[in-house]
């Protein structure tokens, strides 16, 4: 994965995480459990390792989501596109 795919990605996983907290503070049924955003997190966490010049490269964290989670994720960033929400 390239720089611009890693950014992308980050912004990606940042959205369908703000989308679900959005959904469950206005009382919708919430997109992600608790652990499923946890899993997120982590790979956000790898991401940013792989980015940062100051770790040496066996600390780098390589960590990739389940594929139920990436399914939801999906789904989630089309339900993002069609509506046209527009984040914190």
């Amino acid at each position: 994965m390239d720089r611009d795919e890693t950014y992308q990605r980050l912004e990606d996983l940042h959205n369908v995480l703000a989308y679900c907290s959005e959904a469950q503070s206005l009382g919708k049924i919430y997109v992600f459990k608790t652990l499923e955003r946890v899993c997120i997190n982590q790979e956000r966490g790898s991401l940013l390792s792989q980015l940062s010049k100051d770790n040496f490269p066996h600390e780098v964290r390589n960590y990739k989501i389940t594929a139920n989670i990436e399914a939801k994720i999906k789904v989630t960033l089309e339900k993002i596109q069609a509506t046209s929400w527009g984040g914190f």
